[in-house]
């Protein structure tokens, strides 16, 4: 009988599988839940206590991979932490006051913790001034490894890294410029399009070092957002081309150099954008539900994709959350039946959502044969 693990590396080699595996789109949230903390202490959690609540997860519902974010800055982690009703507090470093979290799971004072939120805007005014911003926000593989940031990925690695895919998806290289609104970014598009390349090539340049130190910790995959920012629908795919064709082309590949098996989170309509999409060296598709300016469905999608390319399907996560087991038994059964057109995963197309019945899950596997 073959493990989680060797029916993921099956389908990502360009293999298929049927029936074909079986995984929830699952970072986030919504495991932080089920172990019973409020999801708003998403990003200041890390080490045994984030693999315990992964874990959690994984033995309650044994999908075909480990879907992890990372972990958050280690000063967080041994804080005391409480809630009251909706809201969530953490303790501030010298424990004499409480810190809410938003709901946007941000925190309410940053005053007196290390945060991406000190970190520096960048300029687009010079590739030399690009080179410096990026000099100085990079970290080495040592750095982001003593940070804490995959050190539950590294102690579930050694726990059952032999039997189930371990995928990190955190990070969108060259997606989105820090400190910078979403206007600015498309405009900088059109009025600076030779320095938004340069960006985009810098820090995905930038981002290999955190796959490298993700495959020290132990990482099979690494599940990259893709979608200038934040959705291929923002910009055209003529222009996607002109800004980060060649970038990601030679990033993906890098990727595979690394050793770790690259697999893209494309947002939006991914469609008009197959034809670089199937220029990637990239083993995995991941693909979001239908929204009201697009329907994606997986079938045609299948069919257009790159023959050794492994989609993942997109069943709608709102379903899984609002409907009922026999609704999403039968909307298992229908996304099963991509795998007779190639390689494919059953998932969902975007994180499970904070709230959803284990009764749901519970559904989603037992349709899909396990």
């Amino acid at each position: 009988m073959t493990t989680a693990k060797e029916r993921m590396l099956e389908v990502l080699s360009g293999r298929r599988l049927i029936p074909p595996p079986v995984v929830f789109h699952s970072w986030g949230g919504y495991k932080i839940q089920l172990a019973g903390w409020s999801p708003k202490f998403q990003h200041y959690l890390g080490g045994e206590e984030l693999a315990y609540i992964e874990m959690t997860f994984y033995q309650r519902f044994r999908p075909d991979w480990l879907h992890l974010g990372s972990a958050g800055w280690r000063g967080y982690w041994n804080r005391p932490r409480k809630c009251n009703g909706d809201n969530a507090f953490i303790a501030s470093s010298d424990g004499s006051k409480w810190i809410e979290i938003l709901d946007d799971y941000s925190l309410s004072d940053y005053a007196d913790v290390h945060s991406i939120e000190k970190t520096p805007v960048p300029s687009l005014e010079s590739m030399t001034e690009i080179d410096e911003y990026f000099s100085a926000i990079t970290l080495t593989e040592d750095q982001i490894l003593e940070s804490g940031r995959f050190e539950h990925v590294a102690i579930l690695a050694k726990e059952i890294g032999g039997e189930v895919l371990i995928a990190v998806n955190d990070g969108a290289p060259g997606s989105w410029i820090h400190g910078w609104r979403f206007e600015d970014m498309v405009i900088a598009c059109v009025e600076k399009p030779d320095l938004v390349e340069y960006f985009i090539y810098k820090d995905c340049e930038r981002f290999l070092t955190d796959v490298r130190a993700a495959k020290r910790a132990g990482a099979d995959a690494y599940i990259f957002s893709e979608g200038f920012a934040g959705s291929l629908d923002n910009i055209s795919p003529e222009m996607h081309e002109r800004l980060e064709g060649n970038t990601k082309r030679w990033f993906y590949s890098q990727v595979r150099k690394i050793g770790m098996i690259p697999i893209g989170y494309w947002l939006g309509d991914v469609r008009p954008n197959m034809p670089i999409i199937n220029g990637l060296d990239i083993a995995g598709l991941m693909i979001e539900e239908s929204k009201k300016t697009f329907q994606l469905d997986p079938v045609e999608i299948r069919k257009i994709l790159r023959e050794d390319i492994c989609l993942f399907g997109n069943i709608d996560s709102a379903l899984l959350l609002w409907g009922t087991p026999a609704q999403i038994q039968e909307i298992v059964k229908e996304h099963l039946k991509v795998a007779r057109y190639g390689t494919f995963v059953l998932a969902n197309g975007s994180p499970l959502i904070p709230g959803t019945p284990t009764k749901n899950l519970d559904a989603y596997m037992r349709a899909a044969g396990r």
